[in-house]
Order: structure tokens, then C-alpha cells, then sequence
């Protein structure tokens, strides 16, 4: 596959079923050089074969999850050799795209995967999300990649590309960025072998410029004098500024993410522009969200409630209500992120009936007829990019997308009953009113609700930039700068 693709593929047509490797095996091997050869050399109908064979496997073979990878690599790689122009690239790949990054979750969550199947799983679900903007998921699903393989170079390497991304593009404390990239970047390059034996021969000589790369001036964050809440909202990486790794705890106000301006017309009515008390209400219920769940995960609270034991190793009490509330006000911060873009880009919606699911596209009938909204639409005609990661946030969140089970956890916390178990095999009787996680399971969920809000509030704040950006030039504009809110209460700390 390194030294000639096309005959690789050739290869495997050949091969046939023997004593060592039966029908189940040699299909295996087919279909991944089919999907991996043909994605090199852009052969579309490789690619399909590929996934045809991978398809069929897991409808003979459940459970499996290497399976569930590979189709995954297939539909993502079908995805890449579709030659529509963008951005409607997006719509007519989504629903693909969709269903790998949902199968490279499952190999991912799956308690059977390898720690090698994981890493590789959540490397992937990374690329993936890269390539539709969605820059703050992807870096999260690179780092909990090397959580599972500290040594994986494509997971290092994407890691290290994104904060390059972000510091050349002023975004965050430069310093930071590139010191984290620098440490990602020295792993990678003390393990040269990993690239190859992850990606091929190919993928480790288009990296080998950026591994030689030497980025000066960079600092790791130091928390040795940090809070214990400053070390796990670095930790979880949910610090609500535009360093999406560490902390930047030179600004005594570090959750510093903000809109900067807004351009309105002569004849808007007097006030501020409401998206600022929007963004405002949006960032502080985030940090109150984030806050609950360090209580609660940390267990730095009082409990003065009595309960009965139900035998069936149950938790309750004030800090697991706690957790299901921190998932609870996290997630219903995305509606409130599509009513913001409302108000903002002016989109037509009654407040009551504006929801994250439905605000985006226009209504379908069918994954293939997909088509934004009117105004969505001509926004990203412009560039406007973040837009696009936000609407497939949305898509994931529908069912059989990867975010699907955040959203189920909420609406079960918010209108039935949930109740956390010190293990996943409790002997609870069961109701249909009751929903049953394991309490580290639960823990986790919310960390990473957490995590996705945090990344839709970058998307959201960066659509806001590059709409202002897109806007007519007016000379006769002048700024109207809104003073910090902390100074205009009296509070001299920024």
C-alpha cells in the first residue's frame, strides 16, 4: 500500500479463504486495503467496494468493533473523494459523515475496543470534525485519543496543527499555544514509527515538515499556583477563553472569551445592541454550569438530606442532583445559542418555537434533503464558516449522531427520573419512568457536555467576527465602544 496503492488493491482481490485466514478474515483484509489504498489514489468505486464488504460484516458480525472503525474510515473517506464544490459539500456528504462519526464513537465508548482501537477511533472522530471547522470538538477527541496512546503521532500531530491554527491566527495567548504545541510535536518526533504504523508511509512524509518544525517562544501553562477549580477547569479544558488549551491566568478575569464589537445602522433604536446581554447571560450561565459540576464531581459540598437505601447500589443526595443539573443547564445552553443567532442574523422564528435542532435547515423529509435555511445559506456563501460547525452540532445531537445519548440524558433528568449506580451491573428493578447510569459514566457525560457547549460558544462568538468582517465598510461609522462591566460596578479588578 506505501510503494503502490493501485497494486495493492489488485492484491486483494486476489486473495482467498485458507486454513490460516477464513472467509470473515480475508473480507476484513480486503475492505480495509479497498477503503485505505483506494482513498489514496482516489478510486471511488475501490471505496465503495470497500464499504459494501464492511456493511455487510456488521449486519453478519455484531458487536464487533473494529467493524464499526473501518466502515467508519469508509464513509469518511467516500466523503473526501466527493468532488461537489463547497459548501454544499457539507449538505451532500452530511449525512455520511454523520453516521462514521457516530461509528467512530462507538468503537471509541465501547468497553471491548482495544486502548489502540480507542486512541485510533477518537483520532479519527478528530480528523473528521476538523474538516468541518469544528476546531475546539476536535482537539478534545485528539487529547482523549492520547489519554488511551500517549505516543500516537496523528493524534499528536493534529493536536499540535490546531493550536498552530489558533495562534496564527491571533486567537489565545500566543505564549500557551505554542508551548503545547511544541511538547505535542517533540513526542511525535521521539516516536517517528507510530505515524507510520498509524497511517502509512505517505501520511508520515506529509508530516514531516511540521515535525521538524521548531516553534519558538512557547511556555507551558504553570498551575502550581492555581485553585483547585482552576486545576480541573484546565484540566477538562473549559476555560471560556480563546486558549482553548491551559490557562491564561496572567488576566485576572481568565474566562475572557467575548464579542468585540457589533455594526448597526444609523436608525437602529437607542440602547445597546442585544446581543451583548445575550452573549453576557450565555457566558455566565456556562461558568455557573461549569462551577455546579465541580462541586459536584469534587464532592466539596454539605449534605444534610436522609434517604433510604433502595439496595441496588444507587447514589443520592445533593451532589448527584447536583451533576444531573450541571448536564441539565449546560445543554440547554445551545437553544439558547440558537436564539442569540436569531436576534443577531436576524433569521425569521417565533422565540418560543426556536430550538438548537430546528433553527439551521429548512424542513426534510429525507438525510438527502438537506438544505439551510435561507439566510444560514447565503451567510456561509460568504465564508462565514462557523456556521457550519454549529449546524452539524445540531446533526449530531439528532438521533443516531454521536451526541445523541447528551441529549437523551437530558431530557431523562428533566422530565423522568435518573439515578446513578456506583457500577454499570446494579440489580435495580426496572421502571420505565427511571433511567440507570453508572455514576463515572454520568460524571464523564457531563464533562464533555461541557466541553461541547465551550465549543459552540467559540463557534458562536467566531460566526459574530466574521459576520462583522463581512459587512460594507460605512467611513461615516464611528465605534460606540460598552465599557467592562466589572468597572462600571465598581469592581477595579480588570
Amino acid at each position: 500500500m506505501d510503494e503502490n496503492p493501485r497494486a495493492a488493491i489488485i492484491a486483494a482481490r486476489g486473495l482467498m479463504p485458507d486454513d490460516v485466514l477464513g472467509k470473515v478474515n480475508i473480507d476484513i483484509i480486503k475492505a480495509a486495503t479497498f477503503i485505505d489504498a483506494g482513498a489514496i489514489v482516489s478510486d471511488r468505486a475501490a471505496v465503495d467496494e470497500g464499504i459494501d464488504i464492511f456493511t455487510r460484516l456488521r449486519t453478519d458480525l455484531p458487536n464487533r468493533d473494529e467493524l464499526d472503525y473501518n466502515l467508519a474510515n469508509g464513509l469518511f473517506a467516500q466523503s473526501d473523494l466527493d468532488t461537489t464544490a463547497r459548501p454544499d459539500w457539507f449538505l451532500k456528504t452530511s449525512d455520511a459523515r454523520r453516521q462514521a462519526r457516530s461509528m467512530f464513537q462507538q468503537a471509541g465508548v465501547s468497553e471491548t475496543s482495544s486502548p489502540q482501537l480507542v486512541s485510533e477511533s477518537f483520532t479519527n472522530l478528530g480528523n473528521s470534525l476538523l474538516k468541518s471547522g469544528r476546531l475546539v470538538e476536535a482537539y478534545n477527541s485528539y487529547i482523549k485519543a492520547l489519554s488511551f496512546d500517549p505516543t500516537n503521532g496523528i493524534a499528536l500531530t493534529g493536536a499540535a496543527k490546531n493550536l498552530i491554527w489558533f495562534d496564527r491566527n491571533g486567537i489565545g495567548n500566543s505564549k500557551i499555544l505554542r508551548g503545547v504545541a511544541s511538547k505535542h510535536l517533540k513526542i511525535a518526533r521521539d516516536n517517528p514509527n507510530r505515524i507510520r504504523d498509524l497511517a502509512g508511509k505517505q501520511a508520515f512524509e506529509s508530516l514531516s515538515k511540521l515535525l521538524e518544525n521548531d516553534i519558538p517562544g512557547g511556555v507551558i501553562p504553570d498551575l502550581s499556583k492555581s485553585t483547585h477549580y482552576q486545576q480541573f477547569v484546565a484540566k477538562h479544558r473549559l476555560a471560556l477563553s480563546p486558549t482553548i488549551e491551559g490557562l491564561d491566568l496572567s488576566l485576572p478575569l481568565w474566562d475572557s472569551l467575548g464579542i468585540s464589537r457589533v455594526t448597526e445602522s444609523i436608525d437602529t433604536p437607542e440602547g445597546a445592541p442585544p446581543i451583548f446581554a445575550m452573549y453576557n447571560m450565555l457566558k455566565s450561565d456556562f461558568l455557573a454550569a461549569r462551577h455546579i459540576a465541580f462541586l459536584a464531581i469534587e464532592n466539596v459540598l454539605p449534605e444534610s438530606g436522609k434517604y433510604v437505601d433502595t439496595l441496588d447500589y444507587a447514589n443520592y443526595g445533593v451532589q448527584v442532583s447536583l451533576l444531573e443539573l450541571a448536564q441539565r443547564a449546560s445543554l440547554d445552553l445551545l437553544d439558547k445559542i440558537a436564539v442569540a443567532s436569531t436576534e443577531y442574523l436576524e433569521l425569521p422564528g417565533k422565540p418560543s418555537s426556536i430550538y438548537f435542532s430546528n433553527r439551521w435547515f429548512q424542513n426534510r423529509v429525507s438525510p438527502e434533503d438537506l438544505k439551510w435555511q435561507p439566510k444560514i445559506d447565503a451567510e456561509i456563501r460568504k465564508g462565514n464558516l462557523p456556521l457550519i460547525a454549529l449546524t452539524e452540532v445540531a446533526i449530531d445531537m439528532e438521533e443516531g449522531g454521536y451526541l445523541r445519548e447528551k441529549k437523551n440524558i437530558r431530557h431523562s433528568s428533566t422530565h423522568r427520573f435518573t439515578v446513578l449506580h456506583d457500577g454499570s451491573e446494579s440489580p435495580y428493578r426496572k421502571s420505565r419512568y427511571i433511567d440507570h447510569y453508572s455514576y463515572s459514566s454520568f460524571s464523564r457525560q457531563v464533562i464533555e457536555t461541557l466541553q461541547l457547549t465551550r465549543a459552540a460558544l467559540f463557534y458562536f462568538v467566531e460566526m459574530v467576527e466574521l459576520h462583522e468582517k463581512h459587512l460594507v465598510k460605512n467611513p461615516h461609522v464611528l465605534p460606540l465602544p460598552l465599557p467592562d462591566y466589572d468597572w462600571v460596578r465598581g469592581d477595579t479588578i480588570s
